[in-house]
């Protein structure tokens, strides 16, 4: 009988390392950030989360966290907080970052926590030293007011490579004269138990018959709340308006209207961990986006991988992944998309293409997939 040959060990230089980076340490853009990590770690390459001080207890397969970066989790200090952030980011993470990463490596950023002038200056030093810098803006669009998304401009002409999670963030860039790369947005997805999701629908006050319409996520003026709070003044009895999300400046008003119309609205507005966010919308019978505008949503990524029907604006790359769209800013229509998808009964086809992201990503730095 032959005996088995021992394995051989790969001749050649070990492929680039990648440092992937997310400042703040919490919420969507980190949760993809740790899926996307463990993905490439899989293929034999030495992966380094570069992230907050505070990030979200999370245990991963083959990438290596460096809490690098100071970004406090709490909200209050206005202008004070972000000008320390900022002056901690230039004095120690970027200084980190550029001895950390060698000559060679790839520097990507992830996410919009960062845009802006810090942005601008982690792709450009990345580049000027000789590391490949990618960037993924999540959002092509900026938040915080002109000069920012300025600069937020300037910084997606920097990279080497682009890459988005939406056609259409694609075609935003392809109209400025840029290429990127599209990749499906993954996310870590922790498995909500029976257990799990009955306990939210107790603390919805949700019977077997009621069926929970649910908004998860940051609370912002712009991702319009209270569309959905208009809409909950025709709905049937048996129906539940659920919110779950962290306040970002709208949920004085929006609580302020559902008291004007007398809509019963079961919230829990602080920010909450993956699995009891993944929980609250596995429990839920439809989640709603009704945003004016967004580039995609890691949202309804989670929601489509946990099964839950979706229904968005239809705005931005929203549409390329909610199971039902309406028309921005119209509660009639939001009634329309909330009746069809509840009484069709159908869940969204789960199932994502992960070994694709891993190519995209692989030819984006410029390795071998």
């Amino acid at each position: 009988m032959r005996p088995e040959s021992a394995p051989t060990t790969p001749k050649g230089p070990p492929p680039p390392e990648i440092h992937l980076f997310e400042p703040s340490g919490y919420a969507g853009v980190f949760q993809h950030a740790c899926r996307l990590g463990e993905l490439l770690g899989r293929s034999g390459r030495r992966v380094v989360l570069h992230t907050g001080h505070e990030h979200e207890t999370v245990r991963l397969d083959g990438v290596e966290l460096c809490p690098c970066s100071w970004w406090p989790r709490h909200r209050d200090g206005g202008a004070r907080r972000s000008a320390a952030i900022a002056g901690r980011y230039v004095t120690r993470t970027l200084p980190h970052l550029h001895s950390a990463v060698p000559p060679g490596a790839v520097l990507h950023v992830e996410g919009i926590a960062a845009a802006g002038a810090l942005t601008l200056l982690a792709l450009g030093v990345a580049r000027l030293r000789g590391r490949t810098a990618v960037y993924s803006p999540h959002d092509t669009f900026s938040r915080r007011g002109r000069v920012d998304g300025a600069l937020l401009r300037l910084a997606l002409r920097v990279p080497h490579a682009l890459i988005v999670y939406s056609q259409a963030d694609v075609e935003v860039l392809r109209r400025r004269g840029l290429h990127a790369r599209r990749s499906p947005l993954v996310q870590l997805v922790p498995h909500a138990s029976k257990e799990q999701r009955l306990a939210w629908r107790a603390a919805w006050g949700a019977g077997p018959d009621t069926s929970v319409v649910l908004f998860a996520g940051c609370i912002r003026p712009e991702k319009r709340l209270d569309v959905l709070i208009e809409s909950a003044r025709h709905w049937p009895a048996n129906r539940r308006l659920a919110v779950v999300g962290e306040d970002r400046g709208g949920w004085a008003r929006c609580a302020e209207l559902a008291r004007t119309y007398g809509v019963d609205v079961a919230a829990r507005v602080d920010f909450l961990d993956l699995p009891e966010f993944a929980a609250a919308i596995s429990a839920a019978d439809l989640v709603v986006l009704p945003y004016d505008k967004a580039s995609q949503s890691g949202v309804l990524a989670v929601a489509r991988q946990l099964g839950t029907p979706t229904a968005a604006a239809n705005v931005g790359g929203l549409r390329e992944l909610a199971s039902q769209t309406f028309a921005p800013g119209d509660p009639h229509d939001l009634n329309r998309a909330i009746d069809a998808q509840l009484a069709s009964g159908t869940a969204p086809d789960p199932s994502l293409d992960e070994n694709q992201a891993v190519t995209v990503h692989l030819l984006a730095y410029g390795q071998p997939a």
